[in-house]
């Protein structure tokens, strides 16, 4: 009998779905099933998120849902990988491509092999 993480493991092409809700995304340069959110201003505004950083700078923020295996550049920090290791590090504040926008990574969070990627790109 197998353990719970092990049918996780074993589902994560249910939760990435592409009968359900995810789409064929390019993430820095692959081609990857993943769901992509971006809040709207309504959203944005019940949520209590102001991304108005700078005077005359907006921007779009998105989040992306992804399986870890499915990316070879994981936006993950990580300080028991080296420069040796077949992982990138990304990490806050990395450029990383969301369909041809040019984003800044605002945080990575992998929960049993699902990367949830926030960013957000800056539009004037």
């Amino acid at each position: 009998m197998s353990g719970f993480k092990d049918q996780v493991a074993a589902d994560l092409g249910v939760f990435i779905n592409s009968d359900e809700f995810a789409e064929e995304h390019d993430l820095n340069g692959m081609t990857v099933k993943a769901v992509v959110q971006s809040p709207t201003s309504q959203e944005r505004w019940i949520n209590g998120v102001n991304y108005s950083i700078y005077d005359g700078v907006s921007g779009e923020s998105y989040t992306v849902y992804c399986r870890k295996a499915d990316l070879m550049d994981v936006p993950l920090f990580d300080p028991r990988f080296t420069e040796n290791s077949s992982q990138l590090l990304p990490v806050h504040g990395q450029r990383f491509d969301l369909d041809g926008v040019i984003c800044i990574v605002d945080s990575v969070t992998d929960d049993m092999g699902i990367l949830t990627i926030e960013l957000h790109a800056e539009v004037t």
